[in-house]
């Protein structure tokens, strides 16, 4: 624990380019009032910014500030996540970069969680010696969302939402790697699932708020996100107990320290190294002539996040991981054409089991994962050349040798998929075909859950089709409605998702293109393997 920095300061930021840099100065300059600088470490995250924010993050990088940026908005849970899994800090903080809240605080809240030993240190707007000016529409929306949270998780907590707050070690380690909520009720899915598992001294502090208009505003939408969130993070939590079950895979996925660090080569486009959050990385033309025990393979025009490589190395402590992929997310500058056929991918009832590929999943184990980005034992990649395995199906033949390949969503890696039409329905052609040969290898143990529940849609829609030739209209056109509602379902979150009607007006036809291309495909792959 000496050689971690007292304190992590998260400071999650979206298109704020004009007044970044000065903003996170000035959190930086409040808090060293309280603490030195050397005990300070802060990780400004770019969540997916399509301004100059990134660009100018990256320029003033130095001692004591860390730069992550991804290519793809994925919201604030997801960057105040991928900041504390690359903290070292002994206490992390957590903090917004509109300076709506006083950082000013945060050494007195390090100081009290300390000697009171506590899990948290939270702001609440609630607290009698808050200094609080904000809109009353949101006082009384905020007031009725924590008495429902009281309600589902039985929390001792009188206000959840503020950005200001300090947390342990103990719950970067054992409770930050299980969550789910990329956006609108982290802050809630923090607390509830830290007390589940435990951790439940949490002590509410003042907080000094000036609400400036100048975050995120209340609207009725994220008010509905909002609430789905909190359905969604009471069903896993009291009825899947879905974070409980996760804890077992991701205990020894802790941050390494820097000087423990293991070098890490970067085979690919050497210009990445300047956007990756990681000291000891070089740049090598091959695994061959590669130093690092690590490899760090990036496939032609992919572009990684700045957390790629120190999100994945910490799964390195386990010596049964040879292998970590990510999923591959279409940047937001990519053609009309790719966003579309991402937007396929990246749905339920045109991704299938390929979906988390294209959009972040749970962190699992996989036995499939073809692609040419991952990163891998230097070892386990020149035995697997040695016996002429091609970069795209070593992770099935590492699985084969009872090595594992672990896929985490908390990192991604920005690359256009093939774009609509005909690229996109040859590729799930091709893929098709290799899942029916695998079907039939292993006697339909390979087949997937998730690609047959995509699946199912389209069959409903042939069985309405039949009803319908065979005169039963009423059931028949029932069916074939089903199948229409759910493209058209699928269309418009694509075209939300994309915030584009374009994008969803082409997959939409694509949905139905895709789903015969992989029956096609499947079909030909069982039928004829070789």
């Amino acid at each position: 624990m000496r050689s971690r920095p007292l304190l992590t300061v998260i400071i999650p930021v979206y298109n704020r380019g004009d007044e970044i840099v000065g903003n996170v100065e000035v959190i930086r300059r409040r808090i060293a009032e309280g603490l030195r600088n050397d005990e300070i470490e802060a990780i400004v995250v770019s969540d997916g910014s399509i301004d100059d924010t990134a660009e100018r993050l990256l320029a003033a990088r130095g001692p004591g500030m860390r730069v992550i940026h991804y290519d793809r908005n994925l919201g604030k849970g997801y960057a105040v996540k991928a900041g504390a899994l690359a903290a070292h800090g002994q206490w992390v903080a957590l903090v917004d970069a509109d300076l709506d809240l006083d950082p000013g605080s945060i050494p007195h809240y390090v100081e009290l969680a300390r000697r009171e030993q506590l899990d948290f240190a939270i702001g609440s707007k609630r607290h009698p010696d808050s200094l609080v000016h904000y809109p009353r529409s949101r006082r009384i929306a905020s007031w009725c969302y924590q008495q429902l949270n009281r309600v589902l998780f039985r929390l001792d907590v009188r206000d959840t939402q503020v950005g200001l707050k300090v947390f342990s070690r103990g719950i970067v380690d054992d409770v930050v790697p299980l969550l789910l909520v990329k956006r609108f009720a982290f802050d809630l899915e923090l607390l509830a699932v830290a007390a589940a598992l435990g951790y439940r001294r949490v002590r509410e502090l003042p907080v000094r708020l000036e609400y400036q208009f100048s975050g995120s505003q209340l609207r009725s939408r994220a008010v509905v996100r909002a609430l789905v969130d909190t359905a969604a993070i009471f069903y896993r939590l009291r009825v899947l107990r879905t974070y409980q079950r996760k804890r077992q895979l991701l205990r020894s996925a802790s941050a390494v320290l820097p000087e423990l660090q293991p070098l890490v080569s970067l085979v690919g486009d050497p210009g990445a190294a300047a956007v990756l959050d990681y000291p000891r990385l070089d740049v090598a033309e091959s695994a061959q002539t590669a130093r690092g025990e690590l490899l760090a393979i990036l496939a032609l025009r992919a572009s990684p996040a700045g957390n790629w490589v120190t999100a994945a190395v910490p799964y390195f402590n386990d010596p049964s991981v040879a292998a970590v992929v990510a999923p591959t997310l279409t940047p937001a500058r990519a053609t009309l054409r790719e966003r579309a056929a991402a937007a396929v991918l990246e749905s339920r009832l045109g991704g299938g089991s390929r979906r988390s590929r294209y959009f972040p999943g749970n962190v699992r184990v996989v036995s499939d994962q073809p692609g040419a980005t991952m990163i891998v034992r230097r070892a386990d990649l020149l035995e697997a050349t040695a016996g002429g395995v091609a970069l795209g199906e070593l992770v099935a033949w590492l699985a084969t040798r009872g090595r594992r390949t672990v896929y985490t969503p908390d990192t991604t890696v920005a690359a256009a998929p093939p774009p609509l039409l005909r690229p996109h329905l040859a590729a799930t052609y091709v893929h098709a075909k290799m899942r029916g040969a695998a079907a039939r290898a292993t006697r339909g143990a390979s087949v997937s859950v998730a690609t047959a529940l995509s699946l199912a849609p389209a069959a409903v829609a042939v069985s309405g089709m039949v009803l319908l030739a065979t005169g039963a209209v009423a059931v028949g056109v029932g069916l074939v409605g089903a199948y229409v509602a759910a493209v058209v379902g699928s269309t418009l979150l694509a075209a939300l998702r994309f915030r584009s009607a374009r994008v969803g007006l082409l997959a939409a036809p694509a949905f139905v293109g895709t789903q015969a291309a992989y029956v096609a495909g499947f079909i030909r792959g069982f039928l004829r393997p070789g």
